[in-house]
């Protein structure tokens, strides 16, 4: 039993290590960055899912758009970035192995952050489409064209930062320096895989009725 709880404090300080950070590089470097910065809430949450697991794989990216958004504001498709990047944890959730940060696992891990990136591009600009596009064809073929550079950018700065801070974090694990395999209890695991999916069904409602 003491061995879960400090399990679990363990995990409890790592999530609020994670929101801290997310929350003070997007606003310190909001305006300053030149383009987005996607790449650090992309790669916040891939680790919350990759390293954490379970109920951080969505309270770490929706904590730090939450906190940052009602600082900074955010557009009609809130909902869509939220689920969009809780979707990305649950990416980095189902890549959640005992052994998961090896070097060996690197290439693996490396093309599912990709995958997530476009998944979330896919997603948000469907958002996009509903909010602001006409709903036709054209419309959905015009706002998908607009997004292509965003995309660009997206998958170059996530891969890039994500490689810097990957390497790392395996180097940490592999020498036992960090934990990350935490007990995870089935009821934890369905509600992971929920909340997102509810998430999102939520974004679309709030744009179609």
């Amino acid at each position: 039993m003491f061995k879960k709880l400090a399990y679990e404090k363990s995990r409890i300080f790592a999530g609020a290590l994670l929101i801290t950070i997310g929350v003070l590089i997007r606003l310190l470097l909001n305006g300053i960055f030149f383009l987005d910065l996607f790449f650090v809430i992309a790669i916040i949450s891939l680790l919350s899912g990759l390293l954490l697991g379970g109920y951080y794989t969505f309270i770490v990216p929706i904590s730090i758009m939450i906190i940052t958004d009602l600082i900074l504001g955010n557009t009609l498709i809130l909902l869509f970035t939220w689920s969009g990047f809780a979707t990305i944890g649950i990416i980095g959730y189902l890549l959640k192995t005992k052994n998961s940060l090896t070097i060996k696992r690197i290439p693996t891990i490396m093309g599912a952050g990709i995958g997530s990136v476009l998944l979330y591009d896919l997603w948000t600009n469907f958002g996009c489409w509903l909010g602001w596009y006409p709903h036709t064809t054209g419309g959905l073929l015009a706002c998908y064209t607009n997004a292509v550079p965003f995309t660009l950018w997206h998958l170059l700065s996530t891969t890039v930062a994500f490689t810097l801070v990957i390497l790392p974090i395996v180097y940490l694990k592999e020498n036992k320096i960090i934990k990350t395999d935490f007990t995870i209890n089935p009821f934890e695991k369905r509600v992971t895989l929920i909340a997102p999916a509810v998430l999102m069904i939520l974004a679309v409602i709030t744009l179609i009725v």
